[in-house]
C-alpha cells in the first residue's frame, strides 16, 4: 500500500512540474546532473577480498567489470 501511494504521489508531482509549462532543458538544468553517458570512467582501484592485490580499472580494459558496492546501513 505505501508503495502505490509513494508512486501516485510521484506521478501527480511529476505532472505538476510539467504542468507550468517549463521546458524540459530547463527541468534537466535544475536537477543539476552530470552526464556520464560515453565519458571515460574516473581512475578507481580496489583491494580484492581473495588476496588482498590491488586491482586498477585502466588494467582490465577491453573486458566486461561488474563494480558492486554494498553496504549495510
Amino acid at each position: 500500500m505505501f508503495r502505490q501511494v509513494v508512486a501516485a504521489l510521484t506521478v501527480v508531482l511529476a505532472n505538476v512540474g510539467f504542468a507550468d509549462g517549463a521546458p524540459l532543458d530547463e527541468l534537466v538544468a535544475a536537477l543539476n546532473l552530470i552526464p556520464l553517458h560515453g565519458a571515460p570512467a574516473e581512475p578507481l582501484a580496489l583491494e580484492r577480498l581473495a588476496d588482498g592485490k590491488v586491482v586498477a580499472l585502466p588494467s582490465l580494459r577491453g573486458r566486461p567489470v561488474l563494480v558492486y558496492f554494498w553496504a549495510t546501513w
